[in-house]
């Protein structure tokens, strides 16, 4: 037996540290961060940060329900695995974390174009049983959670499944043809989904196998390029993205004529509005023109724009221009202020309007004496602005009251007007 107990100690230590290097060490170590970030070589996900962090409760907005959605809805309600494929840059993963959210599940990512067979389907390690040394697969680390808590529900979401290697492929046969993860029992705690990128798009793209494939059909193409598509893409990023810009600048490229300048959303926001809000945080952009912005939009907008669409990209350049320029004359101002200047610090907004703007927040409207009656207009996230008056309170020094409210923990009562008109209150643009 000494000999057996050396060989099996020797063969785990083996395994331990020369085993997969995507593999997690920990599963509760990756829980919430970034598979970049997580030590696992960008290989496991679990339960990583959506994109866009502002949204605290997921819900479906009607402007989101296009084709694209209504599809991938229907799988989970069903529990249909399910394969969606499409062009980089639309939002497939960060929406179905949205989903996964949604339908409580906690959702495990492997991104299958940095594993290898053997961060699948276990790696095999020698137990002794019995006085004999047999071979036995050891469950993965990011399998655990998932039979450890058997109560749980969780999404298994492969992503890039069509760049996986042959190996890699056969190796997820058991897991979504059975539901078996290192030949222990079948689970029933968990449901697959997968996206992958067009061949198009990318010459490491295979071709599924028939098994694979049939398991996941029908194949849901991600429809992309359309209005409706844009449309639905925009307001996936509004609530990250207009409480940064602001309402005027964001619905300047939410427009269907200046989003679809670009090549899909993802050009827009993270190469558009993170650059410009970049600039606005630092502060110091006196070296920025329209000349300057107009070369970074006219490398970042699709290669077949037409005379009139050019035109547009211009104009567009120009809004960020005298939306830098506005936030910068705030700044000194703001400056100033703390000098004994100015009154654009937010202890100067006259209080009735931060008054206001806190009742609305607070309570979803603001109320007017009409005929000697009290009438409720319907205040939201979207609309808040109908409060101030831009003299006593820009849109600028508007942002900074809501932010200093909500860290003061006053929350928005609605974030949608289409929650205020439910409730049968007054639109204040209609007068």
């Amino acid at each position: 037996m000494k000999n057996i107990d050396s060989f099996i100690t020797k063969r785990l230590y083996e395994y331990r540290t020369a085993g997969s290097k995507n593999m997690p060490k920990d599963m509760d170590k990756i829980d919430g961060k970034p598979a970049e970030t997580n030590g696992t070589h960008g290989a496991v996900g679990f339960n990583e940060p959506k994109d866009d962090t502002a949204i605290k409760k997921v819900e479906i907005d009607k402007d989101q329900m296009n084709k694209n959605m209504k599809r991938l809805l229907s799988k989970f309600k069903t529990e249909e695995p399910f394969f969606i494929i499409g062009k980089a840059g639309w939002g497939k993963t960060s929406i179905i974390k949205q989903l996964a959210e949604k339908f409580d599940r906690e959702i495990i990512v492997l991104y299958l174009d940095k594993m290898d067979a053997v961060d699948l389907g276990g790696m095999p390690a020698p137990i002794e049983k019995g006085g004999k040394v047999q071979q036995e697969l050891l469950i993965p680390k990011w399998a655990t959670p998932m039979f450890n808590n058997p109560d749980k529900k969780y999404l298994l979401f492969f992503d890039e499944m069509n760049q996986a290697n042959p190996d890699v492929m056969n190796a997820l046969m058991p897991i979504v043809l059975e539901h078996e993860i290192a030949q222990q029992d079948a689970l029933d705690n968990f449901f697959c989904g997968a996206a992958g990128n067009f061949e198009s798009e990318n010459d490491a793209v295979n071709e599924l196998s028939g098994p694979l494939k049939s398991r996941f059909k029908p194949l849901i193409t991600w429809e992309t390029g359309t209005p409706e598509a844009w449309k639905a893409a925009i307001e996936f990023n509004r609530k990250e993205w207009e409480p940064k810009l602001g309402k005027r600048l964001f619905n300047t490229f939410a427009k269907e004529e200046n989003c679809m300048l670009f090549d899909n959303p993802r050009e827009l926001t993270d190469k558009v509005f993170k650059y410009i809000y970049k600039l606005k945080q630092g502060g110091d952009f006196d070296e920025v023109d329209t000349e300057l912005l107009l070369d970074r939009l006219e490398g970042l907008v699709r290669d077949d724009l037409k005379r009139d669409e050019k035109d547009r990209v211009a104009k567009l350049a120009e809004a960020l221009y005298t939306y830098l320029k506005a936030s910068k004359e705030d700044e000194d101002k703001e400056e100033t202020s703390s000098r004994g200047g100015g009154r654009k610090d937010i202890t100067m907004v006259p209080e009735a309007v931060r008054e206001a703007v806190k009742h609305a927040m607070k309570y979803g409207y603001i109320s007017q004496k009409e005929n000697g009656k009290d009438v409720k207009y319907g205040i939201s996230r979207e609309n808040i602005g109908a409060v101030v008056d831009e003299n006593d309170c820009n849109a600028e020094m508007l942002e900074r009251l809501i932010a200093k409210y909500e860290a003061d923990g006053i929350k928005f009562k609605y974030e949608k007007d289409k929650e205020w008109k439910a409730e049968g209150l007054k639109d204040p643009d209609e007068d």
